[in-house]
């Protein structure tokens, strides 16, 4: 038997990384509107569709999204990296971030959905957990959508020409190489 090893509690997370990177929308386009990258989303149920997102209380996408009750859930390809790593290192307090990925609103919902974005789910709050650092939402997909070049509905992402930038916390971002199937 392999030898195991302890892992810290407060880093608990880090066995659950690789995740994809991806970008979260709220607020009103035209109005107030902020982006940030997040990782920690997650399906949550088909019936209805939910999707789960974890949201720090200090952030300007807290505030939003606490406020209107909507977000969008966003991917973007690989190559615009730079970008996902720009609007989730900098805070939406200080900066407008629709400047750096300029976005519009999406077709249901009024949060923002990046222009270069390559899928995204539009979803109103269905419901949320609070903890001491985050709200943990549970958003009703009301909208979802994706470019048929890298996303097929009965094969999911290309595997071969993957677009979706996956963040391993701290050791920055790749994107999946090689596929075996089982």
């Amino acid at each position: 038997m392999v030898a195991m090893v302890s892992i810290d509690l407060e880093k608990f997370y880090l066995l659950l990384h690789p995740r994809p990177a991806y970008v979260i929308g709220s607020g009103v386009v035209g109005k107030e509107a902020n982006l940030m990258a997040a990782s920690w989303v997650t399906p949550l149920a088909e019936e209805p569709p939910l999707v789960g997102l974890s949201v720090d209380v200090e952030s300007r996408t807290y505030e939003l999204i606490s406020k209107y009750s909507e977000f969008t859930v966003n991917v973007l390809p690989f190559e615009k990296i730079d970008l996902i790593y720009e609007v989730g290192s900098k805070h939406g307090w200080d900066v407008d971030k629709l400047a750096i990925l300029p976005s519009d609103p999406g077709e249901v919902v009024k949060a923002p959905i990046p222009r270069s974005a390559i899928g995204a789910l539009e979803c109103r709050v269905y419901g949320s957990i609070e903890a001491e650092d985050v709200v943990f939402y549970a958003g009703r997909v009301v909208k979802a959508w994706s470019d048929p070049e890298y996303f097929h509905m009965k094969k999911g992402w290309s595997i071969h020409n993957n677009p979706i930038p996956l963040h391993n916390w701290g050791r920055g971002f790749f994107r999946v190489g090689k596929f075996h199937r089982v």
